[in-house]
C-alpha cells in the first residue's frame, strides 16, 4: 500500500515504542521549537498505524516540540510496516542525523533481539559493519550501571570495551569503580586490566 500524507491529532500518535535516544538535548529541543514556532513543520514525521491510533516512526524531536507548542496536530507520512521494519527504519533515521551513542545502540539491538544472529547476518541486515556488530555485542554484556555511565558521559565507550576483557561482573564493577575514582587514561587501564586478569591487583 503507498503511503500517504495527512495531518493527525497529536493525541492519536504515540511515541512510546521509540528505541533510541530515550534522552532529547534540551538546547537543540528548544531551538526546533523557535524554529517551528516560526516556519511550521517543514518536514513531516513517519508514523505507522497502530490498533488505537498511529506509531511515531521518524520524528521524535519534531513531534517532541509540537507538544510543547501545544500545536493540534502534526503533517506526518502514514507508512504501513511490520513493528520490527518500523524499529530499523527508526534506528536508520537516527544514524542519518548523528552517529548513535554505543549505548543506545545497543538498546536497540537488544529490543530486536539481533545478537542471536552470527556477526555476518546482523551486520547485512542492519548496513553496519561485522565489527561493529562484535564490539556491540561485546558491549551488551557489560552491566547495567556500566553501559549506562557510558550513555550519560561518565566514562567514553574506549574504557567500557576495555572492562569486557575482564570475564566476571565482580571484576568489572572493581575496575568501573577504579576509572571513576582514578580517571586513568587508557593506557594505565589496560595494564590494570592485565593484572586483574592475572590475579595481581587486589587493592582496586
Amino acid at each position: 500500500m503507498p503511503d500517504t500524507f495527512l495531518n493527525i491529532p497529536l493525541d492519536q500518535i504515540s511515541n512510546r515504542k521509540l528505541p533510541l535516544r530515550q534522552r532529547t538535548d534540551a538546547d537543540q529541543l528548544r531551538d526546533l521549537v523557535s524554529s517551528i514556532q516560526r516556519y511550521g513543520v517543514i518536514e513531516p514525521v513517519v508514523v505507522t498505524p497502530s490498533d488505537d491510533g498511529y506509531q511515531l516512526v521518524i520524528g521524535r524531536r519534531r513531534f517532541e516540540a509540537c507538544q510543547k507548542l501545544e500545536l493540534e496536530t502534526v503533517p506526518a507520512i502514514v507508512r504501513r510496516m511490520s513493528e520490527e521494519r518500523a524499529r530499523e527504519l527508526s534506528y536508520q533515521s537516527n544514524l542519518q542525523i548523528q552517529p548513535l551513542n554505543i549505548a543506545d545502540e545497543v538498546d536497540f539491538l537488544r529490543r530486536i533481539k539481533i545478537f542471536h544472529l552470527r556477526d555476518d547476518e546482523a551486520a547485512s541486515r542492519l548496513a553496519m559493519s561485522p565489527q561493529e556488530i562484535s564490539l556491540a555485542r561485546r558491549f551488551s554484556r557489560l552491566p547495567p550501571p556500566i553501559r549506562e555511565a557510558v550513555r550519560t558521559g561518565e566514562i567514553d565507550e574506549r574504557r567500557a570495551l576495555a572492562l569486557t576483557r575482564l570475564a566476571g561482573e565482580v571484576d568489572q564493577t572493581r575496575m568501573f569503580r577504579y576509572i571513576r575514582e582514578n580517571n586513568p587514561p587508557i593506557e594505565l587501564l589496560e595494564k590494570q586490566i592485565d593484572r586483574v586478569r592475572e590475579g595481581d591487583a587486589p587493592h582496586l
